[in-house]
């Protein structure tokens, strides 16, 4: 089971690829996304280690059942509760952002409520599957999307569109003193092991650690072509109108022997597998936190009954949200939630970490 850890680790990668990480990037591309992106790799491979170290201590258990010893129910309610909220706010914004891509570049005629809706039944549906299942889902779905990706990051290179000469120009600006924004939207492409809060109970965590060298690796590789390739086709000025510049990026190759003449349906097609599968995995995991708090599990009514409903309301305030804020609005909100993202990832592995050690003391 440890090799689909690193499949949902690389799914967390892949998302966001076009979505709101590079676009807080080259938002602060002049003021120093780059050496942002040099703290993150550190931060998000340190954070990560020590996650799983910590939390293989505790095998086949998740974080409401880990919690239960080491925190007083005042203070592990509440945290619980804010935990899953956080989660579940992570599907929605990846969801709510593809939705508008998708009636951006495929089709512009169709209502953001009635393709955003099909979505939120989607993940509603898949979220409130057996955990190992999804995992089991996942790892397939980026197996086969892997070379999907590898294929058009090699198109776009070895594109005639491609200047390295706009890149070269943009990391002119390597040694500007990084900010919090980038920091945290960077270190975000390493965040997928936090999933083992629930997933831990179905993987074994200690196994993990054996290619633990995959997450730096790969990750920095994805993050500076998430960033760097599109100065090569867009420049570093003209780049800041876009809202997906990914988007723009793929939409200027062909492929001269394919099916598909342009790459950009491609990647729509990957990456709805991709965010669909990235917002249940999110709203699972936040929908079983939340069961932790209340000790939902244990009322056999209350288990059918209260991730329908739940989740139900979520999908609501999903399509009511991107309905009420247009997309730089939204990304504004993605960026408050980045900020916040990562002071909490950071209190959570301290707390997984330090709270058994002053038990022990104690």
């Amino acid at each position: 089971m440890a090799r689909y850890f690193y499949m949902i680790v690389f799914l967390n990668m892949f998302v966001h690829i076009i979505f709101n990480v590079p676009l807080i990037l080259i938002q602060h591309r002049f003021n120093g996304a780059v050496t942002s992106m040099a703290i993150s790799i550190v931060i998000g491979s340190i954070l990560s280690y020590i996650f799983i170290k910590a939390i293989s201590k505790y095998p086949y258990n998740g974080l409401p059942e880990i919690f239960m010893d080491l925190l007083p129910g005042y203070i592990r309610i509440p945290f619980l509760l804010f935990l899953s909220l956080m989660w579940i706010a992570a599907g929605s914004l990846a969801i709510g952002s593809f939705a508008y891509l998708v009636k951006l570049y495929v089709n512009p005629e169709m209502d953001l409520k009635i393709i955003l809706g099909f979505l939120v039944l989607v993940l509603i549906y898949g979220s409130t599957r057996g955990t190992q299942s999804i995992i089991y889902k996942t790892g397939f779905s980026v197996l086969t999307a892997s070379p999907f990706i590898a294929f058009i990051i090699y198109k776009a290179l070895t594109s005639d569109y491609f200047y390295p000469v706009h890149i070269k120009r943009v990391l002119q600006y390597s040694w500007e003193m990084p900010n919090y924004s980038s920091v945290a939207a960077a270190s975000y492409m390493f965040t997928g092991y936090i999933n083992l809060v629930i997933m831990n109970r179905n993987i074994q965590a200690k196994r993990i650690l054996k290619h633990f060298w995959l997450i730096p690796v790969l990750g920095t590789l994805i993050l500076v072509f998430t960033y760097l390739i599109p100065f090569g086709f867009l420049g570093i000025k003209s780049i800041g109108d876009f809202v997906f510049p990914w988007m723009v990026t793929v939409d200027t190759l062909r492929m001269e022997y394919g099916f598909i003449e342009r790459t950009s349906f491609l990647l729509v097609m990957i990456f709805m597998i991709l965010s669909i599968l990235f917002g249940i995995i999110t709203w699972n995991v936040g929908l079983e936190l939340m069961k932790g708090a209340f000790g939902i599990e244990d009322r056999k009514t209350g288990k059918r009954l209260f991730p329908l409903v739940f989740l139900g309301i979520v999908g609501f305030l999903t399509v009511y949200f991107q309905e009420t804020l247009n997309q730089r609005s939204y990304f504004e909100a993605a960026k408050i939630w980045f900020n916040l993202r990562l002071p909490v990832e950071i209190l959570l592995v301290l707390a997984l970490s330090l709270l058994p050690l002053r038990r022990k003391q104690a």
